[in-house]
């Protein structure tokens, strides 16, 4: 493959997020009974018993992926700073995919000579279909690459729920060191930037959605993780379905005006914003670059219908 092939390649989606958590069997009760997930494995054997699915990392998924969240017992230790205790991401890592080996072959290479450091260790949550690609991003993030699997695997863990949605989308996370994460990802990984909001936002796509990752200026977290529904119309009933399990909306419904789909966002048993969001952004740029928009306006870049609440307005003034 050229050097100007290899250039080329870039990762295709997000494949899966791992996310830490202290009581795994919670999570993952959350978004099989509510978002209607499907438990694919465990890291090791458990029963129904919470005490013992506790201790095990617990791999959920939608549609044909192996999975697209992942919940890893947090048995990480606690350290301090001084008097104060070191605050810990809830992220376990990101994965994402290329179409195939060749491809994850030049991508390898192209990671390799913009000096990122390299390891193949075990596929996240199936082992047994070889070893892929880890890193670190310049925050410290675990980062997975994988060739896409060709076979579907099926689902254990209960009757699939007819409230589901369609894929996994987009996460969005807190940094520290915001322009250094998007050049890292747009060089490093092929990522094209769609929007900036006034150098404390950053829309990133790989594919046509018009973000896969977006980047927030602030402590290194994780601000909401993105499932897709089908259109506005399902936005609605879904909040129906939210008020009957008694989870309230925290935002929405509303319209994005980066991205220009209709949204609302809850949280999950650990606090974790999750966002449904219809009718994302479309590009059919593959050839070309569309240069990012600029957006000055907060209010307008991330609501078209003006509500904001007030933990965003808080967070942006720190």
């Amino acid at each position: 493959m050229s050097n100007q092939q290899v250039q080329k390649v870039k990762v295709k989606r997000l494949a899966h997020v791992g996310v830490w958590t202290t009581d795994v069997s919670a999570q993952a009760r959350f978004y099989h009974q509510v978002l209607g997930l499907d438990v694919r494995s465990t890291s090791e054997s458990a029963t129904d018993e919470d005490n013992e699915l506790n201790e095990a990392n617990i791999f959920l998924g939608l549609g044909e992926e192996s999975h697209c969240v992942g919940f890893f017992n947090d048995d990480r230790p606690n350290s301090v700073n001084g008097r104060r205790p070191v605050q810990k991401t809830p992220l376990h890592h990101l994965s994402f995919e290329v179409d195939s080996d060749a491809e994850l072959a030049a991508l390898a290479a192209r990671l390799k000579m913009a000096g990122v450091d390299l390891k193949l260790e075990p596929r996240d949550g199936d082992s047994d279909r070889g070893d892929t690609l880890w890193f670190n991003d310049p925050d410290g993030n675990r980062v997975e690459i994988a060739s896409r699997p060709d076979d579907f695997i099926a689902s254990f863990g209960g009757r699939p729920s007819m409230w589901r949605p369609q894929a996994l989308q987009h996460v969005a996370l807190y940094t520290s060191h915001l322009e250094t994460m998007v050049e890292f990802y747009t060089e490093a990984l092929g990522f094209d930037i769609s929007d900036w909001l006034l150098r404390e936002r950053v829309w990133l796509r790989c594919n046509q959605n018009h973000h896969t990752l977006m980047f927030i200026q602030g402590k290194p977290g994780i601000d909401h993780i993105g499932f897709t529904i089908s259109e506005g119309n399902e936005l609605l009933r879904w909040a129906d379905q939210l008020s009957q399990h008694q989870i309230p909306l925290l935002w929405g419904p509303g319209r994005h005006g980066t991205s220009g789909d209709l949204f609302v966002r809850f949280a999950d048993s650990d606090g974790i914003h999750v966002e449904l969001s219809a009718g994302i952004q479309q590009y059919y740029d593959r050839d070309v670059t569309t240069p990012p928009r600029l957006w000055h306006t907060r209010v307008m870049a991330l609501n078209l219908w003006g509500v904001l609440p007030s933990w965003i307005r808080e967070e942006a003034q720190v």
